[in-house]
């Protein structure tokens, strides 16, 4: 592979965030075919926060409207961030997850070999998802928000749980198609149902990568996909969240890290556990059939192994007979104020918190090549 250094350097710099990057050289050819080399090259002095475009170009060596070109094509494959802060053009590096991955496969039109890197993306799905995330230690990204029929009349329901809420306070919501699914490919379940909330879905849409939709959409995509089984898992903060995926845990990551290699405990979670009422219950199977997790047995009555349940709600709206329901998780799992906290402490739980921190400013030539 042509200028593989680069590539290698890259890779080693992705994989100090929270996610982390693959190893081996699939990832390096999923880099080379996302990144031409000067892309790669320039990459490797960006942050993974914002930083001001004079501050990178500094730090290349590069006059301002030569890094500008470079950045903003980087920013059209959905792989770099962008955005103007009191006229001051801004880019950010993307993580892996979430962005290098999805944001690329997302922008059908992007010029590249679609078919090989699906194929490389596919083959990481099936064989490296886990081995990356149980190196040293992982704190999920995800939480699940359960059906909101289920939850909404609850007393002791927090407005964090509420998908509607995001919804209706979100100054801008995008829908595009799920990368997961279009790589892996293994359901028909609808593609284009994961929405982007905030400015990250501006972004998205300006780039091509997503479109804007109304709040009225945005619901009824939420109720199609949980029509179709799929588990609406959103960013593990509390404030504010950037997505809102719609999974299914045969195409995706999040959930199949616990349904193909049984990491169970790897799994994103809502605030709920589904019980059941046993005098209620029918043994009619409906809920086994509905949970996406593997995690209800009927045989008398229905039982809930709440060592997989993730509290989606999907079976109660399958129960004929009203007889499951949505309890507390106890203890509640943890949710994060925003971002920085949850990438705070993933890194620290990872073992790569000093060379993080390291990538949050702007490194100069000189740095990158030693």
């Amino acid at each position: 592979m042509a200028d593989a250094n680069v590539y290698r350097k890259l890779r080693d710099k992705l994989s100090v965030t929270p996610m982390g990057a693959p190893k081996g050289d699939d990832f390096l050819e999923i880099l080379s075919i996302i990144f031409t080399p000067e892309e790669a090259d320039l990459a490797l002095v960006l942050p993974f926060i914002p930083a001001p475009l004079a501050e990178i170009a500094e730090g290349a060596g590069m006059d301002v409207a030569g890094a500008e070109k470079i950045l903003n094509g980087m920013a059209d494959k959905g792989v770099v961030y962008t955005f103007l802060y009191e006229g001051t053009p801004m880019y950010m590096l993307f993580t892996v997850l979430p962005g290098i991955f999805e944001f690329p496969v997302m922008k059908k039109s992007l010029p590249i070999d679609h078919e090989r890197l699906h194929a490389l993306w596919r083959k990481y799905h099936k064989e490296g998802w886990e081995d990356m995330r149980k190196s040293k230690g992982y704190i999920s990204m995800g939480r699940v928000l359960p059906v909101e029929e289920e939850v909404s009349a609850k007393k002791e329901v927090l407005p964090r749980d509420i998908i509607n809420k995001y919804i209706d306070e979100a100054k801008y919501i995008s829908v595009g198609i799920c990368s997961c699914r279009t790589v892996v490919g293994a359901c028909d379940a609808p593609k284009e149902v994961c929405l982007g909330i905030g400015y990250g879905a501006k972004f998205l849409a300006e780039r091509g990568i997503a479109r804007l939709i109304d709040k009225e959409e945005a619901k009824q995509i939420i109720k199609k996909a949980h029509d179709a089984g799929l588990v609406s898992t959103a960013t593990n903060t509390d404030e504010k969240i950037e997505f809102i995926c719609n999974c299914c845990p045969c195409c995706c990551g999040m959930l199949g890290v616990a349904t193909k290699h049984g990491r169970y405990d790897l799994r994103p979670v809502s605030a709920y556990l589904a019980d059941v009422d046993d005098d209620a219950c029918t043994a009619c199977a409906s809920c086994e059939e509905v949970c996406p997790m593997r995690a209800i047995e009927v045989n008398d009555a229905a039982v809930v192994d709440p060592e997989k349940c993730i509290g989606c709600g999907l079976c109660i709206s399958k129960c004929p007979g009203e007889a499951i329901f949505l309890k507390k998780r106890i203890p509640e799992p943890k949710v994060y104020k925003d971002l920085r906290e949850w990438g705070t402490a993933a890194v620290a739980v990872k073992g790569t918190a000093e060379a993080f921190m390291k990538e949050l400013a702007v490194k100069p030539k000189h740095e990158k090549e030693s």
